[in-house]
């Protein structure tokens, strides 16, 4: 098949050497010159494309079976309400617009969004399913990941959204590390809530569920994280900052997450599992 990947960044790299590797016709895309010059030399195919540039989409989009969509907000623009305003509805939203409106009559789409898209309104439930209520909250985050995906289901069963953790991997500084510089570069201050359950997915995990979908042709909204019930943010990052002699970090609540299990069945049924993303050292830390 002839596949797009917007965004070859951490999931979106992984996910196209996967693709090329199967023998799939893999094109992936870049924000600058220099970046693609670099991804051509791995993948042969590269463009340079921003996803709010309907004719850069409608060019690349063109003649593709499939669209793979894992271009995201920065984590340095993520860290205030102002930050997420700036750069949450060009990067999701325009981006799904663009790539909706230039898809061929039998083009799927596979993209990427947030658990963060519940919030706190399901945290009522025993476990937190795909049919599970999602947010209200006006936050740019989980409001601009809901928009996103209400734009690719306008492709009805041509298209799959993986709501993901936290991703990490390779590269990624670890959670000890990112709690030290929240005291040092944050002030101590972090815009999420301390009784969200911590899910994180490995790298790994998220490019293989994305090759899932492609080459298993899935359709509609899937949770995708660990099976494992994991620590809450408050029970695990104030234990990491006790080790190092730091106070506890301010959970400022303005981006509410789940605090229940989140319910991975569907996409188990659908025949994937993330096999690489539950950090028992980290249950084992907290006790």
């Amino acid at each position: 098949m002839r596949v797009l990947v917007i965004g070859a960044g951490f999931v979106g790299s992984a996910a196209a050497t996967r693709l090329a590797e199967l023998g799939h016709e893999v094109t992936v895309t870049a924000t600058s010159e220099e970046k693609v010059a670099r991804l051509k030399e791995q993948y042969g195919r590269a463009v340079v494309l921003r996803g709010s540039d309907a004719g850069q989409v409608a060019e690349a989009v063109g003649g593709q079976d499939v669209v793979v969509v894992t271009a995201g907000p920065s984590a340095q623009g993520s860290m205030t309400p102002e930050g997420r305003a700036r750069t949450y509805r060009d990067v999701l939203v325009t981006t799904a617009e663009n790539v909706v409106a230039a898809c061929g009559p039998a083009t799927r789409v596979v993209a990427l969004s947030s658990l963060s898209v519940y919030g706190d309104a399901a945290n009522h439930l025993d476990e937190i399913t795909e049919e599970s209520p999602v947010t209200a909250s006006s936050d740019p985050s989980p409001s601009n990941f809901l928009a996103m995906e209400q734009t690719y289901a306008g492709l009805g069963e041509r298209a799959t959204v993986l709501r993901c953790g936290d991703i990490y991997g390779p590269g990624d500084p670890p959670i000890a590390e990112k709690v030290a510089m929240a005291h040092k570069f944050l002030g101590g201050s972090v815009p999420f809530s301390g009784e969200a359950l911590l899910y994180r997915l490995h790298v790994d995990d998220a490019a293989a569920a994305v090759v899932h979908a492609v080459e298993a042709a899935t359709s509609g909204t899937f949770n995708l994280t660990h099976p494992q019930v994991p620590p809450t943010n408050a029970r695990l990052f104030d234990t990491l900052s006790n080790a190092q002699g730091l106070p506890p970090l301010e959970y400022r609540d303005e981006i509410a997450s789940p605090a229940r299990p989140i319910s991975v069945a569907r996409l188990a049924a659908a025949g994937f599992t993330a096999r690489s993303s539950y950090d028992a050292d980290l249950d084992a830390l907290i006790g």
